[in-house]
């Protein structure tokens, strides 16, 4: 059933890569963090991925998966996607992800980064404890060992798919 909903909400990934909205739909839905330490290598690569996708999305503007605008008029009636479970699931698994999804690693770093200097997340969710993000600035981008942050360069896409274990579309 997992691999069904991923194989789904990632379908054209390869094409489409973030700047295309995925299908964020009920159909689709299931707690994705939840296997960010998931032993299956194809379930966690791939929810992390989902997670990836959904900064991406966030990002590039196509969709609004943790609702941070208000009155968007294209919304399920319930919000599945709750930013402070995928936040505390990724810093929990940062330093494992890192090591095993170097790529994807990088690709969410860039997101949440980029994300948080266009306007800090205390202001697009003030009702999350603000620990919450401190957390993430120390963890993920003060602490030079982890990242240089300042000098990020996302390696090519396709690298991020086999890494994965998804078919790429465009040649190398």
């Amino acid at each position: 059933m997992i691999k069904n909903k991923l194989a789904n909400i990632l379908s054209g990934i390869e094409i489409g890569l973030f700047d295309t909205c995925k299908n964020w739909g009920e159909e689709n839905y299931d707690y994705y963090y939840k296997y960010f330490n998931e032993k299956d290598f194809e379930i966690r690569g791939r929810s992390i991925l989902t997670f990836a996708a959904m900064l991406g999305n966030w990002y590039k503007g196509s969709a609004d998966v943790f609702r941070t605008v208000q009155g968007v008029i294209h919304l399920p009636k319930e919000q599945f996607y709750f930013f402070e479970d995928y936040l505390s699931a990724f810093l929990k698994s940062a330093s494992s992800i890192k090591n095993d999804f170097p790529n994807l690693h990088t690709y969410i770093l860039y997101y949440l980064y980029n994300i948080d200097k266009e306007k800090p997340f205390e202001l697009v969710f003030p009702q999350i404890d603000h620990w919450l993000f401190k957390e993430m600035r120390t963890q993920l981008f003060f602490n030079k060992k982890i990242f240089p942050i300042n000098h990020i360069i996302l390696p090519p896409f396709n690298n991020l798919l086999k890494e994965v274990g998804l078919p790429t579309f465009f040649s190398d």
